[in-house]
């Protein structure tokens, strides 16, 4: 089985809540959110015993294999839309409220302050307030990711085999390496209230139903917003990954003047979830690309720059074809 087709049957629900030690220890595939603001090739290593810097300096892989290897573009399974709208009325109850995508990036240093997901779960889990209503979005749209696994150095190669094995390998050049790309978007919005009543944040969270797979806000949401008492607070915090933008409001009175702004960003997370598969769409149209299509690394380059790429796929260096047979090989080099 080629890494494209590994890509396309990773059960993302599977690991949701997984952290990267569990994952790790079960050889289970990381999938991390990721951002704009850096770039990472295909083929780059990863230490995951080492949050705070786990990209690799050194790689594995040969130089002329890894660029000549093509990484395809593939949207077999079209798009997927997937929306969750959620209240709640006890601080137990915070975790349902992170993002749709893998919580993998909660509590990582090299993500919690750059992913605008990451930074919005870290504001989640902060949250001591107990009621909150949130309503979260994401889009997947296909893939990146290598035709073929590139070859390994001699150097990689001498190092299964007479320089200590997979551990010494692994701890030399990192124990995942990036396979691909999940191609899409996430938005998420939550407002909180320390002494809002929940019939209350529920007007305050907008009304929305479930059409198709997908979202159409209440034609009165921007009417239907609820005032709390004078004495309640409230908080709002949201995202978008395609433009990579966030928006955090915190202790706004009921009353305020501030509680039109607050109005305004959560009804500006809501047009922009409406519109989400939309946008993802007219994104890979910009880009030029289609199904099939072999990229270079200026064309993954660019795929990340756009916001397209909104995970981080990676697989144990323990599957790489080349990796089991070194292990196991008994020829002399």
């Amino acid at each position: 089985m080629t890494a494209q087709v590994d890509l396309q049957y990773i059960a993302v629900e599977e690991v949701s809540q997984a952290s990267v030690v569990r994952c790790t220890t079960s050889r289970l595939p990381l999938v991390l959110p990721w951002h704009p603001k850096q770039t990472i090739k295909l083929g780059t290593l990863f230490h995951s015993r080492r949050p705070d810097d786990p990209w690799a300096k050194n790689s594995p892989f040969d130089t002329r294999s890894l660029l000549s290897t093509p990484k395809v573009l593939s949207r077999d399974d079209g798009t997927d839309s997937s929306f969750k709208s959620l209240s709640t009325t006890r601080t137990s109850e915070t975790h349902d409220h992170l993002s749709l995508g893998l919580t993998l990036g909660v509590g990582l240093p090299f993500l919690a302050e750059v992913s605008v997901t990451g930074t919005y779960d870290k504001d989640v889990l902060e949250n001591k307030d107990a009621c909150k209503t949130s309503i979260r979005s994401a889009v997947r749209a296909g893939s990146v990711g290598f035709a073929r696994q590139p070859r390994l150095t001699t150097e990689a190669i001498i190092t299964l085999k007479y320089d200590g094995g997979l551990s010494a390998f692994q701890a030399r050049y990192g124990d995942y390496y990036v396979a691909g790309y999940k191609l899409g978007g996430d938005t998420a919005l939550m407002i909180s209230g320390s002494n809002a009543s929940k019939k209350e944040l529920e007007k305050f969270g907008i009304t929305v139903k479930v059409e198709v797979l997908f979202i159409e806000a209440s034609t009165t949401h921007t009417k239907d917003f609820a005032t709390s008492s004078a004495s309640s607070s409230l908080r709002l915090v949201g995202y978008d990954t395609l433009d990579y933008q966030s928006w955090k409001a915190a202790e706004v009175e009921g009353h305020s003047p501030e509680a039109s702004t607050l109005r305004a960003q959560a009804a500006e997370v809501i047009t922009r979830s409406q519109a989400l598969d939309i946008r993802v769409t007219e994104k890979l149209d910009e880009l030029g690309i289609r199904d099939g299509d072999h990229l270079d690394s200026d064309n993954c380059t660019k795929l990340i720059e756009s916001g397209l790429v909104a995970e981080l796929v990676l697989l144990p260096v323990s599957t790489l074809r080349e990796v089991i047979e070194w292990v196991i090989e008994d020829d002399v080099i």
